[in-house]
């Protein structure tokens, strides 16, 4: 079993229930760790039995731009299932953060796994 870990993924996005949350993009950070059976990966050195994390990250980058959730649970939930549609994916962890939500603290995040299995 191996893990990939990509972070802070930076999209610009509808997220949020207020209005001018509703009407203006904000900044969101992701983090993904996603678990697989890596064995085949490391013994081969070819793409093809390991995750292509650059697709996935682009995947990731262009749904949640194009998305308009009202809470961060939902998308990290909706990016959880992206993931997972890969078959090679055993679980995922995903991470969803607002750093500008608050204004008393750095940042606000969410973060949920999803099994395949």
């Amino acid at each position: 079993m191996g893990t990939i870990v990509i972070e802070q993924i930076q999209v610009d996005c509808i997220i949020g229930v207020y209005d001018v949350e509703r009407h203006n993009k904000q900044r969101i950070l992701i983090d993904i760790e996603i678990n697989y059976d890596s064995a085949k990966a490391c013994q081969s050195d070819h793409l093809k039995y390991a995750i292509d994390y650059f697709q996935i990250t682009e995947d990731i980058h262009a749904f949640v731009s194009d998305s308009s959730y009202q809470l961060i649970e939902a998308l990290a939930s909706a990016i959880a299932d992206r993931v997972l549609s890969n078959v090679l994916v055993n679980n995922t962890m995903v991470r969803v953060s607002k750093p500008n939500a608050l204004t008393r603290a750095n940042t606000v995040s969410f973060s949920l796994i999803k099994s395949n299995r």
